[in-house]
């Protein structure tokens, strides 16, 4: 699915030097490791959102979250259709399919609400379903459960479990229950730094 070879990524001061690694089809796969190890580098060369050095053979459509959401001044329906629009697919198709990711995460009553009004944890949920709804083949979560409440992250937990059949989810988190509630493979960063 995701075959990583020789990955070098530089920065102005420091150098991340990774192992090879191979995260399969429809697993859910935890990066861990110390803070400082290159985790969220790892997620950004993997989406091709910096560059880097060696080789990255991907296997289908991904889509990243960042630990922070990345949410428009729109209503949060109209944030979770933006990736179907510019897909341009049929919207109507994909209704149902909304609602119920909105009943599972709670937030189906603000599907008319701006976006921007929303708490930290909503605004999460409301990205990783924007990051889900047109069925990409790998969905990269970077921290997810940061801003999430107990229950919120027992919410997420069922919706990916119920996805991974579907999606390929690689994911960063300090949260061990989270990790340990969906673990299929672990990937530890304990590989090179440099300092310049």
């Amino acid at each position: 699915m995701i075959e990583i070879n020789n990955l070098v990524v530089k920065y102005k001061t420091i150098t991340f030097k990774f192992e090879d690694y191979h995260f399969k089809k429809n697993k859910i796969s935890v990066i861990s490791g110390r803070n400082g190890a290159g985790k969220t580098t790892l997620l950004k060369a993997i989406a091709s959102l910096i560059e880097y050095e060696g080789k990255i053979k991907v296997n289908g459509v991904i889509t990243y979250n960042s630990q922070e959401a990345v949410i428009f001044n729109r209503s949060v329906f109209e944030n979770i259709i933006y990736p179907l629009k510019i897909r341009k697919l049929d919207i109507s198709l994909y209704q149902e399919k909304i609602m119920e990711y909105a009943k599972v995460l709670s937030i189906d009553h603000l599907l008319n609400k701006n976006a921007l009004k929303l708490s930290s944890g909503e605004k999460m949920k409301v990205a990783i379903i924007r990051s889900i709804i047109f069925n990409p083949e790998i969905v990269l979560l970077d921290e997810p459960t940061t801003h999430l409440d107990l229950e919120s992250i027992t919410e997420l937990s069922n919706l990916i479990k119920k996805l991974k059949n579907q999606i390929t989810f690689i994911i960063v988190s300090h949260n061990k229950t989270f990790i340990e509630e969906l673990i299929d493979e672990e990937y530890y960063l304990g590989g090179k730094i440099c300092f310049s």
